[in-house]
Formats: structure tokens, sequence, C-alpha cells
């Protein structure tokens, strides 16, 4: 087992997990004079990003800017350093003079641009689906001295998804299928393209309600590394009351008997994905199904299944009745938490210590820790200063702008290390 602090530092350079970032060409000055260098490595799963300015005048204070056109408007963020002697600025080893993270960031440019508030479909349109051009400018003494521009690639590159309707479940002859409409839109099924010819360990993701719903993005940083993906709505369609109970276990349960069917996925190593007020469903899945889920990925969350209102509003149906939930006004000690000790595989739990929204986050993923016990293969993420936002992917600019600075650069570096986590279980979990 691994318990985890995160430091509210960020490494080298930011993991940029499965966003490609392509430099063009570089708008040097004559004779090498002022330019920018931008840096990627590893494997289009884990990508260090590193950015640098080389060739500025020693002595004058650099002002570094990023700009990048969305849908909706401009984007844009800026930061001043200090020139050393050697005229190179290295952002991810250097702290700002003034900017929107405290401390050296390789990649703060891109994760703190800010613009107009965003709706959920069009945070999702931008980020997942659409690639983008981010400019970057140095000036020196007031004038410009160089310009670059970063493509980013969409979230989604590398993938192939498709919806998922009623009748596909239907028929696998599963029981637990025959209440769903043969119509009805189940959830989304998303794989990488190509697709793997080896079985690979598959992911539910059990996705939230609108705004705190995260499962495109989810979906799109896990398939590319390789792993097929079904994301499973689990509240109120658009329009019905946020946060209504709408998942049934015999609707899980029958999504459960089809993704394992699919010839890429490996039937004995699944795991479960909880987004947002969603992390304890997961969980209770895996809890109560250990002989088909492997293995669970859970942030910012309960670990006991609570009721949606004190005067107990379910999250889950069986058979037509609700399941039995505890008051979210009880404390965390006179709740019962889940047994997550039944789990087989690996658990990952990650919380952030300045959690506004959910205060008690940490002490839910404690507690969760408790009644798991010691187990070889599991992470407990405790994330020094950061908010409740931990599963966005890295380098992505949403739920950050409105964070105090230093709340802002801690999440982003729990975002990095929560989904280097995700990625290396998945891994782990390949069988030869």
């Amino acid at each position: 087992m691994r318990r985890l602090k995160v430091p509210r530092w960020s490494g080298a350079v930011a993991l940029a997990l499965a966003i490609a970032l392509v430099a063009s060409a570089c708008s040097a000055g004559p004779s090498g004079g002022a330019r920018f260098i931008f840096s990627r490595f590893g494997d289009a799963v884990t990508q260090p990003i590193g950015v640098q300015l080389a060739g500025l005048e020693p002595g004058h204070p650099v002002v570094v800017s990023a700009r990048a056109r969305t849908t909706s408007g401009w984007f844009s963020s800026r930061a001043v350093y200090a020139v050393p002697p050697d005229g190179r600025v290295q952002l991810w080893t250097q702290e700002p003079l003034a900017a929107p993270f405290p401390r050296a960031d390789g990649s703060g440019l891109l994760w703190s641009l800010a613009g107009a508030p965003l709706s959920q479909q069009q945070l999702e349109a931008q980020w997942v689906f659409r690639g983008l051009d981010v400019r970057f400018t140095a000036e020196q003494d007031g004038r410009p001295v160089v310009s670059d521009v970063l493509h980013r690639s969409a979230l989604s590159a590398g993938t192939q998804e498709r919806e998922v309707p009623g009748s596909d479940l239907i028929a696998t002859g599963d029981p637990e299928a025959s209440a769903i409409a043969p119509t009805a839109r189940v959830g989304s099924l998303v794989g990488a393209n190509p697709t793997p010819v080896e079985l690979r360990p598959g992911v539910i993701v059990i996705d939230g309600d609108d705004g705190g719903a995260a499962g495109a993005f989810v979906a799109h940083m896990i398939a590319p590394a390789g792993f097929p993906v079904f994301v499973l709505p689990a509240f109120a369609p658009a329009g019905q009351i946020p946060g209504s109970a709408a998942l049934s276990v015999e609707t899980f349960d029958a999504v459960l008997a089809w993704f394992s069917s699919l010839p890429t996925v490996d039937e004995d190593r699944i795991f479960v994905y909880g987004t947002g007020r969603a992390s304890s469903l997961a969980l209770w899945f895996a809890a109560n199904d250990p002989g088909r889920i492997h293995g669970a990925f859970a942030a910012s969350g309960a670990t006991a299944l609570q009721c949606t209102s004190a005067a107990g509003s379910p999250l889950l149906i069986q058979q037509g009745e609700p399941l039995p939930c505890a008051n979210p006004e009880r404390t965390i000690a006179g709740t019962d938490i889940l047994a997550l000790q039944r789990i087989p595989g690996p658990v990952v739990l990650a919380c952030g210590t300045a959690d506004a929204q959910l205060p008690t986050a940490c002490d839910w993923t404690r507690a969760g820790e408790q009644v798991r016990g010691t187990r070889d293969g599991d992470a407990f993420l405790y994330a020094d200063g950061a908010g409740h936002d931990i599963t966005t992917p890295p380098l992505l600019p949403i739920g950050l702008s409105e964070l105090p600075p230093s709340t802002a650069q801690a999440t982003e570096d729990a975002r990095n290390a929560f989904w280097a986590l995700v990625i290396a279980k998945l891994a782990g979990a390949i069988r030869p």
C-alpha cells in the first residue's frame, strides 16, 4: 500500500497525461536571439512538458503570456520572471515574480488560462473534442521579443466512441437487461484507435450529474492508454431534478455483463471509477461484487453510501426499491463505511486538504483507508493544499481560475499525481 502526501510543489516538469503538445516552427530572432524552447517526452501516455526561454536580455524582467482562442472567446494567462545572467528562463525551475501560480511550474501558463465561464457541454466540446493553438509571447522593456505557438491535440485524438443502446445489452441474454428499453441510450463506449489486439483491463466510469460530470474527460484520458471504458451516467437526465436517483443495480449489472463480453476486455480485470458524487457508487459496486469487479478509483467523495438529502433521497435502486443510505448530516464516525476490504485488486483514493466543496473529503478517505487495511497495490493520496476537483486531467484550465493561486497549483499537482497512479494501476493489471 502506498500512502501518499502530495507536497505543494511541482516536479521538474508537469505530467501532461495523454495531451499531445506539438511545437510549431520557432520564431527565433537573428543569430540565435530570443526563442521559446518547448520540450515533451514520454510515450503519449505520460508526457512531461517543459517550457523555457533562451537568448533574453539579462537583468531585464520578461513578461511571458499565453493566449488561445476558443469557441467561446479568448483565454489567456501571464507571468513575470527575472532574467538571470545567462539569458535563460526555465519555467519549471524558476519562481515567477508575478503569476497566477506562486511556485515554479513548467506548464503553469497552460493550466492557468482563464476566460469566459463555460457550461459542462462547452467544456467537453472545447477540451475533449477540439484541438487548440496556444500562442506564447515574451516581452522585455515593453516590446515583444519572441512569439511561438503550441498546438494542443484534443483529448479524444487517438480514441473512438459510440453510444450503447439498450438493444446491445439485451442481446447478451442477461436477465438484468430485460427491463431496459431497446432504444434507450444506456451509456457510451470509448476505446483506443486502433483497437488493441490483446486483452486489456476495462474501466466502467460511473459519471456524476451536471456540474460534477467528468466522464468524457476521464474516458478520453484512459482510452488512449489502451484501456476500454464504458461511461455510465449515474443521475437524472437533463431536465430532471439534479441528484435524483436514476441508476439501478440491474442497469449496472447489465452493463457489466455486456462490457465484460467484449473481445478486448479482460473480464477478470474490470475496474470502476467514480466521478463527483458518484465516487461512493463506484466503491459500493466494487465492494458488493468482488467476484466481478477487480479494483476501484475514486476521489474527493464519501466512502459511505450517503443519501442525497437528509430526507433520505437514495442514490441507488434495486428491484424498484431504494437501497439504504446514510443521512448526510450524520458524522463520519456514526456512518457505516463501505466494505472496501472486499475489493480484491488495487484501490486508489484521493482527496485535497483544502477541499471547500467537501471539507471532510480527507476524513472520508482516511476512514476508507482504515476499513480497507494494508494491501499491496493500494494508494491513498492526501494532496496538501489541493481543492476538490482532482480528477480533471492535468493541463486543462478547468475549475482552477477561481481558486487562490496556491490552491490552484496544489490541485494541478494533485491531478498529475492521481492520474499517474490511475494509469500505473491499469498498466500493472495487464496479464501476460
